[in-house]
């Protein structure tokens, strides 16, 4: 198998979410090793060293 995704994605959320959906950063249930990073625009730039901090913790499970 071999992962490609990458460009636009829409926001989504689960049907019983309420509010404004911001960003996602989760693993992906099927394929543990892919991290998923949904819904980062604007916020996301000026987030975007929280968020590699976040990521590199996330990959150094895998590591652990």
């Amino acid at each position: 198998m071999q992962l490609g995704y990458s460009g636009l994605r829409p926001k989504l959320a689960a049907p019983d979410h309420k509010g404004i959906v911001d960003f996602v950063i989760t693993r992906d249930s099927k394929v543990p090793q892919a991290i998923h990073l949904v819904g980062i625009e604007s916020p996301g730039l000026t987030a975007a060293p929280a968020i590699a901090q976040y990521v590199f913790k996330m990959v150094a499970e895998d590591f652990d």
